[in-house]
């Protein structure tokens, strides 16, 4: 049976149940996947204190009453990252976009725009688009119930590279050229009030000639070495997210 106080809120078992009215003010059944999670695997019972998450940034203390969650305060916790940080990716190979996505997630990025670069190994079956990113978003649920975040990240496609950069022509590229100078720790430096980024980052083959003129001096480098994919992703999201002016 769980103690009056339920504790620090980043202890506290988190879940999203999306959809639920603002303010929550009866019981409702836990999902049953996430059930099973609390009761089986976090041995938690009735009078147990969880964290259910909306998606919409507020959190909501409950207590375990059989299959149901009892709401009893709703906060809005600060754990959400001032700058939007939009992700795109050149569909690396599955294990290291699903990896990324975990990764990104967890530091707080807002948004995936998925594209096929021209170097892209793998091609998605236009059939089985749906189920993929399905997955990856169970993926990004579940980091960011870990990572305590309140709002989920969004993701969507595009259709190239040409078509993201004509999106957002503000994007920052991730580059391998020599001829790019600009590194992102400059590029941060020049930073002053805007609210929103978009790093766009390619496959493991990197850009092809065609796209490396498309990219032109929005390219910019982490540095001389050359990072795999998710390596990138961690290190190009920490830049701009673990900034004290981002927080």
């Amino acid at each position: 049976m769980g103690g009056s106080n339920p504790g620090p809120l980043r202890s506290l078992p988190r879940v999203f149940v999306l959809g639920l009215p603002d303010p929550v003010t009866e019981a409702f059944e836990v999902p049953k996947e996430e059930y099973d999670k609390f009761h089986k695997v976090l041995r938690l019972g009735t009078g147990d204190w969880i964290a259910v998450l909306p998606g919409d940034g507020r959190l909501v203390q409950c207590r375990l009453s059989g299959r149901e969650a009892v709401p009893v305060e709703t906060v809005v916790p600060a754990t959400e990252s001032r700058m939007r940080v939009l992700l795109a990716l050149g569909l690396p190979k599955p294990e290291k976009l699903e990896e990324s996505v975990r990764m990104a997630t967890e530091l707080g990025v807002d948004g995936f725009v998925l594209f096929p670069a021209e170097r892209t190994v793998v091609r998605w079956d236009e059939s089985k688009v749906a189920q993929k990113v399905e997955r990856l978003q169970r993926i990004a649920r579940e980091a960011a119930e870990v990572s305590f975040r309140t709002v989920l990240p969004t993701f969507s496609r595009k259709a190239s590279l040409a078509e993201v950069l004509a999106t957002w022509p503000d994007s920052w590229v991730l580059s391998e050229s020599e001829a790019v100078s600009t590194g992102a720790s400059e590029r941060l430096s020049r930073l002053q009030t805007a609210s929103q980024v978009t790093l766009v980052i390619g496959p493991e083959g990197g850009w092809a000639p065609r796209e490396a003129a498309l990219i032109g001096e929005r390219g910019l480098t982490l540095g001389p070495r050359v990072l795999r994919v998710d390596t990138a992703v961690a290190a190009a999201c920490s830049l701009v997210l673990c900034r004290p002016e981002s927080q």
